[in-house]
């Protein structure tokens, strides 16, 4: 009789007592251990079997059995308690799992979503995108483009020139923060054969700062070298562009200028496409709106890129991503772009 009192007191200890007090996983398993284990209180029961009778051992060690299988179905019960009781508490971290946000949904920018939208076109009329380093050699950015050192551009007024650190090898002047990304045409046609036909987009700096213009901007600029290209193939290729973009024909004009990367140079202007020539504010009345500059480009740099003027032409237009969002979006000031007001932001929706 003491014997099954000592069964029942630890079937009580180990089920109503130590697993009761079970807090964790861990704890419960330790109680397990301590009672079922190798060297477990139930365990030793089973080893004093030895010194019973026959007839005794058989009755004493199917009721030290049922109490092991009880045990067992006490702490798999405890266990699965826990992990509900855990559960319970991670979903009570939030406060309402039917809340739905308010806020709106975050957009692209207009000055993003205009470039991947002149991507978009380019790339569909055979052009290759590429880009460059916006630290950039002074050569590749004014020398190779034909731009002496006695050109405007190079003015500390308009060009960011870059520090060389202590100790280098690189004199003052030799490095800027590109100015335009027609550097990008120069190391296109210093690693490629023609023929050439890509575009180029990306952020330039200059020493600027109104209403239209900033002193960080993005730029686009197309390039085309192979034989026998004419100023019709750019003139062309600009009205597919136009069109394509604003997706309405639209035509498009030459004004002689001067760039001194391109000769002859001229600037270009497309119909408006907001009244289609009729006349608006947005084209002052005049019914054509002025996009950039264009040309063919100049032998000198040809030459300088390693390219035969004798035997390949190739022409380059360029004109300003901001400019094209303000164009598409009617935004009057190109420093609101920058300014990264909300207000401004929340009126570009997808």
């Amino acid at each position: 009789m003491a014997a099954e009192n000592s069964l029942a007191q630890l079937l009580h200890a180990f089920a109503d007592v130590e697993l009761a007090a079970a807090r964790t996983l861990e704890d419960a398993y330790a109680a397990k251990v301590k009672y079922l284990g190798k060297k477990g209180l139930l365990t030793e029961l089973t080893r004093s079997l030895g010194a019973l009778a026959p007839e005794q051992r058989r009755v004493r060690g199917q009721e030290i059995n049922d109490a092991k299988a009880k045990s067992e179905l006490a702490y798999e019960a405890r266990c699965a308690a826990l992990r509900a009781e855990a559960e319970t508490r991670e979903l009570g971290a939030f406060e309402d799992l039917t809340w739905v946000a308010t806020a709106p949904p975050g957009t692209l920018h207009p000055v993003t979503r205009t470039r991947r939208a002149l991507e978009r076109v380019f790339a569909s009329l055979g052009f290759d995108v590429v880009d460059g380093p916006h630290v950039e050699w002074s050569r590749y950015n004014f020398d190779d483009l034909n731009i002496g050192p006695d050109h405007p551009a190079r003015d500390m007024a308009d060009t960011f020139f870059v520090e060389p650190p202590a100790g280098s090898r690189w004199s003052p002047g030799e490095l800027v923060l590109r100015t335009h990304t027609s550097p990008v045409q120069v190391r296109t046609m210093l690693e490629r054969k023609p023929p050439i036909r890509i575009v180029a987009l990306g952020t330039v700096f200059r020493r600027d700062d109104d209403a239209t213009h900033s002193p960080m901007f993005h730029q686009i600029e197309g390039l085309c070298i192979d034989e026998k290209v004419s100023m019709a193939d750019l003139r062309a290729t600009l009205y597919r562009f136009v069109s394509a973009f604003f997706e309405r024909e639209l035509q498009v004009r030459f004004r002689p200028s001067f760039f001194p990367f391109v000769e002859p140079g001229a600037e270009f202007d497309m119909q408006c496409p907001f009244c289609g020539g009729k006349g608006c504010s947005t084209c002052k009345g005049s019914g054509w709106i002025e996009l950039g500059g264009s040309g063919m480009v100049h032998p000198a740099v040809l030459e300088a890129c390693g390219i035969d003027p004798e035997r390949y032409t190739g022409w380059a237009f360029g004109f300003g991503i901001d400019r094209m969002a303000m164009l598409m979006h009617q935004i009057h000031d190109l420093r609101l772009m920058f300014d990264g007001d909300v207000r401004f932001l929340e009126q570009f929706p997808c």
